[in-house]
């Protein structure tokens, strides 16, 4: 290796490169299946028979991150209290009272979470 001493080095970095690149794709085309995650399966929304079911299913993906999977309270207030009717859930999703965004969910939606809330408080 008297003549030529960064060949080595050189043909290491450009493989490392070429590997870095290849890998990338690879790894693009393996994450999480994007339909599986927003409870769509084949293309097809998933569709609930019962409201509280779906108001389940909304509160899990919009609100437990604040309010707690078991309605406990986290950033957000507890809401297993049963302080609260349906008319005051709906106008704090459409109102959005402190830190809360107004609007998450809106119409049938916001009336299935209200629904399961007070399923919940039973």
């Amino acid at each position: 290796m008297r003549g030529k001493p960064l060949y080595p080095f050189a043909l290491t970095a450009i493989l490392g490169i070429g590997l870095i690149i290849v890998l990338s794709f690879v790894g693009i085309n393996i994450g999480p299946d994007s339909a599986s995650e927003n409870g769509e399966e084949n293309g097809e929304e998933q569709e609930f028979d019962d409201p509280i079911e779906l108001g389940e299913h909304i509160y899990e993906g919009q609100c437990a991150s604040c309010h707690g999977g078991d309605l406990d309270g986290g950033s957000g207030p507890a809401l297993d209290g049963g302080n609260y009717s349906e008319e005051d859930i709906l106008t704090a999703i459409s109102e959005g009272p402190g830190n809360m965004p107004a609007g998450l969910v809106s119409g049938e939606e916001a009336e299935a979470v209200a629904e399961f809330i007070l399923a919940e408080n039973e």
